[in-house]
């Protein structure tokens, strides 16, 4: 989409990844993404890098030490308490070709 529409001046491809994101990948104000809320002080499960693709999911190691999420309280006052996936992992344009 951006890399299309910066080539050609043709931002639809653009307007309508963002329209899928809105529609798929932003939560709606109110909804918890964590089912039972996210905590701080224990901001993930540790999971080792695994060798293949049928590996996955593998299973997290819970007593593994992940530490304290320093900016989780700014990134809330400031953004609220919607959670965004990293936009480098949506393709909503399909640029991979995966779908």
């Amino acid at each position: 989409g951006a890399m299309y529409g910066q080539m050609t001046g043709d931002w639809s491809y653009y307007a309508q990844a963002w329209d899928v994101t809105e529609e798929y990948m932003i939560p709606e104000q109110g909804v918890d993404q964590f089912g039972g809320g996210y905590n701080p002080s224990s901001p993930a499960t540790y999971a080792p890098e695994e060798d293949l693709p049928s590996d996955y999911p593998n299973v997290g190691d819970s007593s593994f030490p992940t530490g304290v999420d320093p900016i989780a309280s700014e990134l809330q006052s400031t953004y609220g308490d919607g959670i965004y996936q990293m936009h480098w992992l949506m393709d909503v344009d399909n640029w991979y070709g995966f779908g």
